[in-house]
């Protein structure tokens, strides 16, 4: 067996692919040689990975759509059929935090959280599920977070979320790898994007102490993980959870 990876002839969805771990993920799977179909809320953002993409000479198209409205995806995955021939891969990217006291979190700040994280990856699973049973392959990423199996103060809706899409990874792996579709989930800990900007210098030095290797992850060290469980080569992994962190769930 080639240790190489190419994803020729393969269609690939990245959502939240408008900036950060869904950028990178999306640019390395255009390398391997997928055409990458990328979608985020902003526009701009998202034409500017499908641009890039197109540099590379893989065909690419770029949807501004929310994860969380059933139209919209369904739309999003039917375009992608129609123009690009099929879907091979998808990555559930598409996500957000929300810190703080559970007493001070809203029902409208529980309902965002767990719609984008949570009812994104369930919309967008179904979607493609049909042509990927059809044709009897598929390859399902899901990126959750170190957070969805440690637990941290001020963060009970976002540790929620992501355990949640943890146990919908590995119970939909079990459900669907019967038609040669692989479903895993990637968590990562600390990567260095707008997400992790949010927090102030003096929490980001307390948790870079927390880390073993002393530093936060770039987004293009998630990607080759990615793009690993996306080929062939992950043919036998159904249902993981595959901690990437720099060893921070070991500490």
């Amino acid at each position: 067996m080639s240790l190489s990876i190419d994803l020729s002839g393969k269609v690939a969805i990245v959502t939240g692919a408008g900036r950060g771990i869904g950028r990178a993920i999306a640019l390395l799977l255009a390398e391997a040689g997928a055409d990458v179909v990328v979608a985020s809320r902003t526009l701009s953002q998202v034409e500017e990975t499908r641009n890039l993409i197109l540099d590379k000479g893989r065909k690419s198209l770029a949807f501004a759509i929310d994860v969380t409205q059933k139209k919209s995806v369904i739309a999003m995955v039917e375009e992608t059929v129609k123009n690009l021939g099929g879907v091979h891969i998808l990555v559930n990217n598409a996500g957000i935090i929300s810190r703080g006291p559970l007493l001070d979190c809203s029902e409208e700040t529980w309902d965002s959280v767990m719609n984008i994280n949570v009812k994104g990856i369930f919309l967008c699973t179904q979607a493609v599920g049909k042509y990927m049973i059809e044709q009897k392959y598929g390859k399902i990423v899901n990126i959750t977070s170190t957070g969805g199996e440690m637990a941290s103060p001020n963060n009970a809706v976002y540790h929620a979320s992501k355990a949640a899409a943890i146990l919908f990874t590995k119970a939909m792996a079990l459900e669907w790898i019967r038609y040669n579709i692989n479903i895993n989930a990637i968590g990562p800990g600390f990567v260095s994007t707008e997400l992790l900007d949010s927090r102030t210098e003096k929490s980001k030095q307390q948790v870079m102490k927390a880390i073993p290797m002393r530093r936060f992850a770039d987004p293009e060290e998630i990607a080759p993980l990615a793009v690993f469980l996306a080929s062939d080569l992950s043919n036998y992994m159904v249902g993981e959870h595959v901690i990437i962190d720099g060893g921070l769930i070991c500490t």
